[in-house]
Protein backbone atom coordinates (compact mmCIF):
# COMPACT_ATOMS: atom_id res chain seq x y z
CA UNK A 1 0.00 0.00 0.00
CA UNK A 2 1.20 3.81 -1.04
CA UNK A 3 1.05 6.51 1.22
CA UNK A 4 -1.98 7.75 -0.45
CA UNK A 5 -3.94 4.67 0.07
CA UNK A 6 -2.31 4.58 3.59
CA UNK A 7 -3.74 7.94 3.99
CA UNK A 8 -7.25 7.23 2.58
CA UNK A 9 -7.73 4.53 4.27
CA UNK A 10 -6.71 5.73 7.69
CA UNK A 11 -9.51 8.55 6.94
CA UNK A 12 -12.15 6.24 5.65
CA UNK A 13 -12.22 3.50 8.52
CA UNK A 14 -15.45 2.91 10.07
CA UNK A 15 -14.71 1.99 13.39
CA UNK A 16 -17.00 -0.36 15.65
CA UNK A 17 -17.77 -1.89 19.17
CA UNK A 18 -18.10 -5.50 18.48
CA UNK A 19 -21.22 -7.21 20.03
CA UNK A 20 -18.73 -9.07 22.59
CA UNK A 21 -17.74 -6.16 24.49
CA UNK A 22 -21.71 -5.68 25.58
CA UNK A 23 -21.76 -9.02 26.37
CA UNK A 24 -18.61 -9.57 28.47
CA UNK A 25 -19.80 -5.70 30.28
CA UNK A 26 -23.28 -7.30 30.89
CA UNK A 27 -22.01 -10.42 32.59
CA UNK A 28 -18.90 -8.27 34.25
CA UNK A 29 -21.78 -6.01 35.69
CA UNK A 30 -23.69 -9.06 36.84
CA UNK A 31 -20.90 -10.84 38.61
CA UNK A 32 -20.28 -7.56 40.37
CA UNK A 33 -24.06 -7.01 41.49
CA UNK A 34 -24.20 -10.42 42.88
CA UNK A 35 -21.15 -10.35 44.51
CA UNK A 36 -22.17 -7.47 46.06
CA UNK A 37 -22.52 -7.29 50.02
CA UNK A 38 -25.54 -6.52 51.58
CA UNK A 39 -24.60 -4.75 54.29
CA UNK A 40 -21.78 -2.52 53.03
CA UNK A 41 -22.67 -2.20 48.97
CA UNK A 42 -18.91 -0.93 48.36
CA UNK A 43 -16.80 -2.03 45.30
CA UNK A 44 -13.79 -3.76 46.75
CA UNK A 45 -12.09 -1.66 46.07
CA UNK A 46 14.84 4.29 24.81
CA UNK A 47 13.82 6.11 21.43
CA UNK A 48 12.71 3.85 18.61
CA UNK A 49 12.17 4.03 15.16
CA UNK A 50 8.57 2.35 15.35
CA UNK A 51 5.38 3.66 16.53
CA UNK A 52 4.27 2.46 19.96
CA UNK A 53 2.10 -0.38 19.94
CA UNK A 54 -1.22 -0.60 21.92
CA UNK A 55 -1.54 -3.95 23.25
CA UNK A 56 -4.94 -5.53 22.21
CA UNK A 57 -7.09 -5.86 25.52
CA UNK A 58 -10.85 -5.12 24.56
CA UNK A 59 -11.67 -8.11 26.13
CA UNK A 60 -10.26 -7.24 29.30
CA UNK A 61 -11.28 -3.55 29.53
CA UNK A 62 -14.78 -4.45 28.68
CA UNK A 63 -14.45 -6.69 31.74
CA UNK A 64 -13.37 -4.59 34.16
CA UNK A 65 -13.82 -1.01 33.12
CA UNK A 66 -16.85 -1.32 30.96
CA UNK A 67 -18.61 -2.99 34.34
CA UNK A 68 -17.37 -0.17 36.11
CA UNK A 69 -18.78 2.46 33.91
CA UNK A 70 -22.33 0.48 34.41
CA UNK A 71 -21.81 0.10 37.83
CA UNK A 72 -21.15 3.85 38.65
CA UNK A 73 -23.04 5.74 36.02
CA UNK A 74 -26.33 3.72 35.02
CA UNK A 75 -26.79 1.78 38.04
CA UNK A 76 -25.93 4.80 40.26
CA UNK A 77 -28.23 6.75 38.32
CA UNK A 78 -30.77 4.93 39.88
CA UNK A 79 -29.95 4.12 43.05
CA UNK A 80 -28.39 7.02 44.34
CA UNK A 81 -27.54 5.63 47.56
CA UNK A 82 -25.57 2.89 46.22
CA UNK A 83 -23.87 5.80 44.31
CA UNK A 84 -23.04 7.62 47.70
CA UNK A 85 -20.86 4.44 48.28
CA UNK A 86 -18.76 4.57 45.26
CA UNK A 87 -16.43 7.56 46.46
CA UNK A 88 -14.33 7.54 42.82
CA UNK A 89 -11.79 10.21 44.44
CA UNK A 90 -8.90 7.64 45.77
CA UNK A 91 -9.78 4.67 44.52
CA UNK A 92 -9.56 5.15 40.45
CA UNK A 93 -6.65 2.58 40.36
CA UNK A 94 -9.03 0.13 42.07
CA UNK A 95 -11.17 1.00 38.98
CA UNK A 96 -9.08 1.32 36.58
CA UNK A 97 -6.11 -1.26 36.99
CA UNK A 98 -7.02 -4.05 35.09
CA UNK A 99 -7.83 -2.44 32.20
CA UNK A 100 -4.90 -0.29 31.89
CA UNK A 101 -1.88 -0.77 29.39
CA UNK A 102 0.14 -2.16 32.25
CA UNK A 103 -2.82 -4.08 34.39
CA UNK A 104 -2.09 -4.93 38.18
CA UNK A 105 -3.00 -4.33 41.93
CA UNK A 106 -1.94 -0.42 41.56
CA UNK A 107 -4.30 0.40 44.71
CA UNK A 108 -1.58 -1.45 46.90
CA UNK A 109 1.32 0.62 45.77
CA UNK A 110 -0.26 3.90 44.75
CA UNK A 111 -0.68 7.00 47.58
CA UNK A 112 -3.61 8.97 47.04
CA UNK A 113 -3.22 12.66 47.10
CA UNK A 114 -5.34 14.18 49.78
CA UNK A 115 -6.07 17.77 50.30
CA UNK A 116 -5.34 18.80 53.92
CA UNK A 117 -7.78 20.99 55.99
CA UNK A 118 -5.68 23.96 57.37
CA UNK A 119 -5.99 27.21 59.66
CA UNK A 120 -6.43 30.44 57.97
CA UNK A 121 -2.94 31.13 59.48
CA UNK A 122 -1.57 28.00 58.35
CA UNK A 123 -3.00 28.77 54.63
CA UNK A 124 -1.01 32.07 54.39
CA UNK A 125 1.91 30.46 55.81
CA UNK A 126 2.42 27.60 53.92
CA UNK A 127 -0.71 26.83 51.70
CA UNK A 128 -1.18 23.02 50.96
CA UNK A 129 -1.22 22.03 47.62
CA UNK A 130 -4.86 21.77 45.74
CA UNK A 131 -5.83 18.75 43.70
CA UNK A 132 -8.46 20.12 42.28
CA UNK A 133 -8.91 22.74 39.71
CA UNK A 134 -11.20 24.25 37.75
CA UNK A 135 -11.15 26.19 33.85
CA UNK A 136 -13.61 27.03 31.67
CA UNK A 137 -15.88 25.04 33.49
CA UNK A 138 -14.53 21.87 33.44
CA UNK A 139 -12.74 20.51 37.11
CA UNK A 140 -9.87 18.45 36.76
CA UNK A 141 -9.17 16.30 40.35
CA UNK A 142 -5.60 14.07 40.41
CA UNK A 143 -6.86 11.37 42.49
CA UNK A 144 -3.68 9.29 43.21
CA UNK A 145 0.16 9.16 42.20
CA UNK A 146 2.61 5.82 41.91
CA UNK A 147 5.92 6.29 41.27
CA UNK A 148 8.66 3.44 40.93
CA UNK A 149 12.17 4.25 39.40
CA UNK A 150 10.77 3.19 35.35
CA UNK A 151 7.20 5.51 34.96
CA UNK A 152 5.08 7.73 36.96
CA UNK A 153 1.36 7.10 36.95
CA UNK A 154 -1.43 9.42 38.09
CA UNK A 155 -4.99 8.75 38.34
CA UNK A 156 -7.64 11.81 37.49
CA UNK A 157 -11.19 13.01 36.55
CA UNK A 158 -12.31 15.05 34.13
CA UNK A 159 -15.48 16.34 34.81
CA UNK A 160 -17.18 18.46 32.01
CA UNK A 161 -20.51 20.90 32.72
CA UNK A 162 -21.52 19.75 29.32
CA UNK A 163 -21.73 16.02 27.71
CA UNK A 164 -19.09 14.83 25.85
CA UNK A 165 -18.73 11.21 25.84
CA UNK A 166 -20.30 10.64 22.85
CA UNK A 167 -18.13 13.57 20.72
CA UNK A 168 -15.22 11.17 21.76
CA UNK A 169 -13.54 8.41 19.82
CA UNK A 170 -14.17 5.38 21.48
CA UNK A 171 -11.33 2.19 19.91
CA UNK A 172 -12.56 -0.90 19.96
CA UNK A 173 -9.87 -1.92 22.52
CA UNK A 174 -12.38 -0.82 24.83
CA UNK A 175 -10.01 1.92 26.45
CA UNK A 176 -10.60 5.68 25.48
CA UNK A 177 -7.49 8.37 25.42
CA UNK A 178 -7.21 11.88 25.88
CA UNK A 179 -3.93 14.11 24.97
CA UNK A 180 -2.67 15.87 27.68
CA UNK A 181 -0.98 19.44 26.31
CA UNK A 182 1.10 19.71 29.23
CA UNK A 183 4.29 20.88 30.47
CA UNK A 184 5.93 19.21 33.36
CA UNK A 185 8.51 20.84 35.55
CA UNK A 186 10.79 18.07 37.94
CA UNK A 187 12.88 19.78 40.55
CA UNK A 188 15.63 17.32 39.85
CA UNK A 189 15.50 18.49 35.86
CA UNK A 190 16.80 21.71 34.20
CA UNK A 191 13.74 21.94 31.38
CA UNK A 192 10.35 20.97 31.91
CA UNK A 193 9.24 17.53 29.99
CA UNK A 194 6.32 17.42 27.62
CA UNK A 195 6.43 14.03 26.62
CA UNK A 196 4.05 11.17 27.70
CA UNK A 197 0.57 12.83 26.82
CA UNK A 198 -2.28 10.18 26.58
CA UNK A 199 -4.55 9.97 29.64
CA UNK A 200 -5.81 6.21 29.07
CA UNK A 201 -9.54 5.30 30.62
CA UNK A 202 -13.27 5.68 30.25
CA UNK A 203 -16.16 7.23 30.73
CA UNK A 204 -18.22 7.46 33.93
CA UNK A 205 -21.21 9.43 32.72
CA UNK A 206 -21.40 11.26 29.75
CA UNK A 207 -19.51 14.43 31.32
CA UNK A 208 -17.13 12.73 33.73
CA UNK A 209 -14.20 10.64 32.33
CA UNK A 210 -11.82 8.81 34.51
CA UNK A 211 -8.05 7.59 33.39
CA UNK A 212 -4.28 7.04 34.39
CA UNK A 213 -1.71 9.25 32.89
CA UNK A 214 1.55 7.33 32.74
CA UNK A 215 5.05 8.92 32.45
CA UNK A 216 7.73 6.94 31.14
CA UNK A 217 10.51 8.38 32.84
CA UNK A 218 13.27 7.36 31.01
CA UNK A 219 12.44 10.38 28.68
CA UNK A 220 12.34 12.42 32.23
CA UNK A 221 15.72 11.57 33.28
CA UNK A 222 17.64 12.48 30.09
CA UNK A 223 18.57 16.04 30.29
CA UNK A 224 18.86 17.59 27.51
CA UNK A 225 19.64 21.19 28.26
CA UNK A 226 23.11 21.46 27.02
CA UNK A 227 21.90 20.84 23.35
CA UNK A 228 18.90 23.59 23.61
CA UNK A 229 21.45 26.18 24.93
CA UNK A 230 23.78 24.94 21.54
CA UNK A 231 20.54 25.23 19.56
CA UNK A 232 19.09 28.61 20.99
CA UNK A 233 22.77 30.58 20.61
CA UNK A 234 23.56 29.13 17.02
CA UNK A 235 19.39 30.26 15.83
CA UNK A 236 19.86 33.44 17.77
CA UNK A 237 23.35 34.11 15.99
CA UNK A 238 21.64 32.59 12.66
CA UNK A 239 24.35 30.59 12.65
CA UNK A 240 24.27 26.38 11.54
CA UNK A 241 24.13 24.33 14.25
CA UNK A 242 27.52 23.54 15.35
CA UNK A 243 27.43 20.32 15.95
CA UNK A 244 25.89 17.14 14.17
CA UNK A 245 23.98 14.36 15.09
CA UNK A 246 26.57 11.91 16.48
CA UNK A 247 28.51 14.50 18.17
CA UNK A 248 25.02 15.60 19.56
CA UNK A 249 25.18 12.66 21.96
CA UNK A 250 27.73 13.98 24.11
CA UNK A 251 26.11 16.70 25.44
CA UNK A 252 23.34 14.57 26.75
CA UNK A 253 23.20 13.64 29.88
CA UNK A 254 21.57 11.06 32.13
CA UNK A 255 19.89 12.14 35.46
CA UNK A 256 19.60 10.84 38.77
CA UNK A 257 16.24 9.96 40.29
CA UNK A 258 15.48 11.09 43.58
CA UNK A 259 13.84 9.47 46.44
CA UNK A 260 11.55 12.14 46.53
CA UNK A 261 10.93 15.26 44.43
CA UNK A 262 8.34 17.72 43.86
CA UNK A 263 6.32 18.27 40.14
CA UNK A 264 4.83 20.89 38.79
CA UNK A 265 1.94 20.14 36.02
CA UNK A 266 0.65 22.80 33.60
CA UNK A 267 -1.95 21.53 31.30
CA UNK A 268 -2.90 23.76 28.64
CA UNK A 269 -5.50 21.76 26.61
CA UNK A 270 -7.24 18.65 27.27
CA UNK A 271 -7.80 16.85 23.92
CA UNK A 272 -9.87 14.13 22.25
CA UNK A 273 -10.20 12.60 19.13
CA UNK A 274 -13.67 13.49 17.23
CA UNK A 275 -16.01 10.07 17.10
CA UNK A 276 -17.44 11.54 13.71
CA UNK A 277 -14.67 13.96 12.24
CA UNK A 278 -15.74 16.25 9.14
CA UNK A 279 -15.07 14.09 5.98
CA UNK A 280 -12.25 15.41 3.94
CA UNK A 281 -12.76 17.04 0.38
CA UNK A 282 -10.19 16.30 -2.08
CA UNK A 283 -12.01 18.32 -4.84
CA UNK A 284 -11.25 15.64 -7.04
CA UNK A 285 -12.55 12.55 -8.44
CA UNK A 286 -11.58 9.02 -6.78
CA UNK A 287 -10.18 8.31 -10.70
CA UNK A 288 -8.23 11.27 -10.18
CA UNK A 289 -6.76 10.78 -6.99
CA UNK A 290 -5.42 7.26 -7.79
CA UNK A 291 -3.88 7.86 -11.23
CA UNK A 292 -2.00 10.58 -9.01
CA UNK A 293 1.90 10.24 -7.91
CA UNK A 294 2.86 10.26 -4.72
CA UNK A 295 4.45 14.01 -4.90
CA UNK A 296 1.18 14.90 -7.03
CA UNK A 297 -0.77 13.72 -4.03
CA UNK A 298 1.73 14.65 -1.43
CA UNK A 299 0.76 18.14 -2.80
CA UNK A 300 -2.80 17.87 -2.87
CA UNK A 301 -2.43 16.93 0.90
CA UNK A 302 -0.55 19.76 2.04
CA UNK A 303 -2.99 22.32 0.00
CA UNK A 304 -6.04 20.33 1.50
CA UNK A 305 -4.68 19.81 5.08
CA UNK A 306 -3.84 24.06 5.09
CA UNK A 307 -7.09 24.74 3.61
CA UNK A 308 -9.18 22.62 6.17
CA UNK A 309 -6.63 23.63 9.51
CA UNK A 310 -5.86 20.05 9.91
CA UNK A 311 -2.46 21.08 9.52
CA UNK A 312 -3.05 22.38 13.12
CA UNK A 313 -3.17 20.82 16.63
CA UNK A 314 -6.07 20.36 17.77
CA UNK A 315 -8.06 21.92 14.68
CA UNK A 316 -12.07 21.30 15.21
CA UNK A 317 -12.14 19.17 11.84
CA UNK A 318 -10.59 16.37 13.81
CA UNK A 319 -10.79 17.03 17.37
CA UNK A 320 -12.80 17.78 20.87
CA UNK A 321 -10.97 19.59 23.39
CA UNK A 322 -11.57 22.10 26.62
CA UNK A 323 -9.23 24.79 27.26
CA UNK A 324 -7.49 25.14 30.23
CA UNK A 325 -4.99 25.97 32.31
CA UNK A 326 -5.13 23.26 35.42
CA UNK A 327 -2.02 23.62 37.34
CA UNK A 328 -0.70 21.52 40.27
CA UNK A 329 2.13 20.85 43.02
CA UNK A 330 2.39 17.41 43.48
CA UNK A 331 5.14 15.93 45.95
CA UNK A 332 5.98 12.17 44.56
CA UNK A 333 7.93 9.76 46.81
CA UNK A 334 9.89 6.69 44.76
CA UNK A 335 8.01 3.30 45.95
CA UNK A 336 10.78 0.66 45.10
CA UNK A 337 8.66 -1.89 46.59
CA UNK A 338 8.66 -5.33 44.27
CA UNK A 339 11.52 -3.40 42.42
CA UNK A 340 14.73 -4.96 40.98
CA UNK A 341 17.46 -4.20 38.38
CA UNK A 342 19.73 -6.66 37.39
CA UNK A 343 22.79 -5.67 35.37
CA UNK A 344 23.52 -7.47 32.24
CA UNK A 345 26.09 -5.57 29.96
CA UNK A 346 26.73 -7.62 27.46
CA UNK A 347 27.27 -7.79 23.75
CA UNK A 348 27.27 -10.11 21.31
CA UNK A 349 29.28 -10.62 18.24
CA UNK A 350 26.83 -8.52 15.91
CA UNK A 351 27.23 -5.65 17.98
CA UNK A 352 23.81 -5.65 19.71
CA UNK A 353 23.26 -6.69 23.59
CA UNK A 354 21.58 -5.43 26.95
CA UNK A 355 22.75 -3.08 29.66
CA UNK A 356 20.66 -4.07 31.95
CA UNK A 357 16.80 -5.71 32.58
CA UNK A 358 14.19 -4.07 35.50
CA UNK A 359 10.75 -5.50 36.83
CA UNK A 360 8.59 -3.31 38.95
CA UNK A 361 4.80 -4.54 40.01
CA UNK A 362 3.56 -3.89 36.52
CA UNK A 363 6.45 -3.90 33.88
CA UNK A 364 9.26 -5.24 32.45
CA UNK A 365 11.73 -2.97 30.73
CA UNK A 366 14.42 -3.79 28.59
CA UNK A 367 17.65 -2.00 28.02
CA UNK A 368 19.08 -2.82 24.82
CA UNK A 369 23.08 -2.34 23.99
CA UNK A 370 21.89 -1.12 19.97
CA UNK A 371 23.65 1.54 18.83
CA UNK A 372 22.03 2.27 15.54
CA UNK A 373 18.26 1.80 16.95
CA UNK A 374 17.82 -1.07 14.69
CA UNK A 375 16.83 -3.76 16.88
CA UNK A 376 13.19 -5.12 18.70
CA UNK A 377 13.37 -6.68 21.78
CA UNK A 378 11.43 -9.96 21.68
CA UNK A 379 10.69 -11.56 25.37
CA UNK A 380 9.65 -15.01 26.51
CA UNK A 381 8.32 -15.85 30.09
CA UNK A 382 9.15 -19.29 32.21
CA UNK A 383 6.28 -21.15 29.97
CA UNK A 384 7.84 -19.88 26.77
CA UNK A 385 5.09 -17.53 26.23
CA UNK A 386 5.41 -14.15 24.37
CA UNK A 387 5.26 -11.32 25.97
CA UNK A 388 3.30 -8.78 24.00
CA UNK A 389 4.59 -4.79 24.04
CA UNK A 390 2.80 -2.17 26.53
CA UNK A 391 3.62 1.78 25.63
CA UNK A 392 6.57 1.07 23.72
CA UNK A 393 9.04 -1.42 22.63
CA UNK A 394 10.98 -1.85 25.79
CA UNK A 395 8.63 -2.16 28.06
CA UNK A 396 6.58 -4.92 28.42
CA UNK A 397 3.46 -5.43 30.87
CA UNK A 398 4.18 -8.66 33.17
CA UNK A 399 0.50 -9.27 34.42
CA UNK A 400 -0.66 -12.92 33.29
CA UNK A 401 3.16 -14.08 32.83
CA UNK A 402 5.38 -16.00 35.18
CA UNK A 403 9.13 -13.60 34.83
CA UNK A 404 10.69 -15.51 37.38
CA UNK A 405 12.88 -17.27 34.18
CA UNK A 406 13.02 -14.94 30.81
CA UNK A 407 14.74 -15.56 27.78
CA UNK A 408 15.49 -12.06 25.83
CA UNK A 409 15.80 -12.22 22.08
CA UNK A 410 17.11 -8.84 19.79
CA UNK A 411 16.12 -9.00 16.75
CA UNK A 412 16.96 -7.13 13.05
CA UNK A 413 13.57 -4.15 13.40
CA UNK A 414 13.45 -4.62 9.62
CA UNK A 415 13.14 -8.57 9.96
CA UNK A 416 10.82 -8.33 12.75
CA UNK A 417 8.63 -6.15 10.76
CA UNK A 418 8.52 -8.06 7.40
CA UNK A 419 8.81 -11.99 8.35
CA UNK A 420 8.86 -12.62 12.19
CA UNK A 421 6.22 -11.07 13.94
CA UNK A 422 3.71 -13.02 11.02
CA UNK A 423 4.32 -15.87 12.95
CA UNK A 424 3.32 -14.64 16.56
CA UNK A 425 0.22 -17.18 16.82
CA UNK A 426 2.69 -20.46 16.37
CA UNK A 427 3.17 -22.97 18.50
CA UNK A 428 7.17 -22.94 17.78
CA UNK A 429 7.22 -19.06 17.81
CA UNK A 430 10.33 -18.88 20.09
CA UNK A 431 12.19 -21.57 18.60
CA UNK A 432 11.57 -19.21 15.54
CA UNK A 433 13.03 -16.24 16.78
CA UNK A 434 15.76 -17.86 18.32
CA UNK A 435 16.84 -19.26 15.21
CA UNK A 436 16.83 -15.61 13.78
CA UNK A 437 17.56 -13.25 16.53
CA UNK A 438 21.55 -11.10 16.61
CA UNK A 439 21.42 -11.52 20.39
CA UNK A 440 19.73 -13.87 23.18
CA UNK A 441 20.30 -13.75 27.46
CA UNK A 442 18.57 -16.10 29.71
CA UNK A 443 17.73 -14.33 33.08
CA UNK A 444 16.42 -15.50 36.50
CA UNK A 445 14.52 -12.73 37.92
CA UNK A 446 13.95 -12.13 41.81
CA UNK A 447 10.48 -12.89 42.53
CA UNK A 448 8.44 -11.43 46.16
Amino acid sequence: MNQKEKIVSAFQQDITLPAIVTQKADEAFAEILAKEPKETGKMKNRPSKLQKKKTPIWIKAAAAAAAAVLLAAGFCTANPVLAAKLPLIGHLFAMLQESSEYPGDYQEYAKPLEETVQTPKQETQNPSPSYTQTAGGVTVTLSEIYCNQTSLSIAMLVESKEPFADKILKPQNGSVSLSLEAASSFSFRPLPYIGDKDLTGTFMDEKTFAGIWRIDLSGVLTDESEVAKIVSQAEANGEPIPVTDDEIQQYIRTLTLPEQFTMEIDIEKIVGDLANPEPIDWGVSDEELESMSDEQFQKLYQEVMAKTGREQYPNQAEHYWFEGPWKFSVPVSVNLSGASNITVEETGDAGVGLHAVSVTPFELCIDPIDPDFSCVPVVFDAQGQWMEYGGDLNTLPIAGHDISHITVYLCSETEWLNEIKGHREEENFMQYVAQRALYQKELLLPTE
